[in-house]
Formats: C-alpha cells, sequence, structure tokens
C-alpha cells in the first residue's frame, strides 16, 4: 500500500498512551530508507489534500531525520528535492493553517501533534539504526 508503514509511530492514533516529546522512535535503517521512498512517491504522485493527516506524519518524520541527522545520497537527497520543488514547506501551512512557530524557526501543527524542521524534539525525528 503506497504509504503505508507501522502505525506504531503516528501521533494522530496516540490518544491511549501520553506522547513523550524526549524519545525518539528507533527503527531500522532499511525500514527508513523504505519510509523514505514511500514519501517521495507521496510527494511525486498525490497533491497535499490528497495525502492522509498520517502520511504527512511521516513525510515529516522522515524529512525531519534527513535533516537533523544529516543523512546523504541519492534517496535522501531526492527526498529533499521533491520536497523543495513541490514547496512542501510553504504548502503544508496551507494544508494545516491552525499550525505555530516552533524551536529553531520551525512549525509545530497541532492537528497532527508533529513539528516541522527547525529543532524538533526527539519524537518528530527517527533513531534510525543499521
Amino acid at each position: 500500500m503506497l504509504g503505508s508503514y507501522h502505525s506504531g509511530f503516528g501521533q494522530i492514533n496516540s490518544s491511549k498512551k501520553e506522547l513523550n516529546r524526549d524519545i525518539s522512535q528507533t527503527i531500522l535503517k532499511k525500514d527508513f530508507d523504505s519510509l523514505v521512498d514511500n514519501s517521495i512517491v507521496l510527494l511525486e504522485n498525490k497533491t497535499l489534500l490528497e495525502i492522509s493527516d498520517e502520511q504527512h506524519i511521516m513525510v515529516i518524520m522522515c524529512l525531519n531525520t534527513v535533516f537533523m541527522r544529516s543523512f546523504e545520497n541519492g534517496r535522501y537527497e531526492k527526498l529533499e528535492l521533491i520536497s523543495d520543488q513541490k514547496e512542501y514547506m510553504k504548502n503544508i501551512i496551507v494544508r494545516y493553517p491552525d499550525w505555530t512557530p516552533n524551536r529553531g524557526m520551525g512549525f509545530f501543527f497541532p492537528k497532527l501533534k508533529m513539528e516541522l524542521y527547525g529543532t524538533p524534539m526527539p519524537y518528530a525525528v527517527f533513531e534510525v539504526i543499521e
């Protein structure tokens, strides 16, 4: 399924347990690479309105992780390039107009319970392991 992933890290369905902003979700590099590839496909083939909230969380967490962890190679650069081409940062605030400024000149989206760029808390960035 396009853009599907383990639902354990989505912030949307976290009503049963309290969100701990100080803990990153650990993910295997091969699984992270799959999420990055899914994010690229979503951004290439769908408008921001067609992308679900949970899929936006996946895209945002991938972008934050690539940015914060300084991942460099073709797939990570392609994600950043397609994000720039689609003006993701500019258009995401149109898709979710109820945003607030966040640490380090980033954005916080209350509906998603997720931060984009700036200096996101650990929950918004994957801890990628081999």
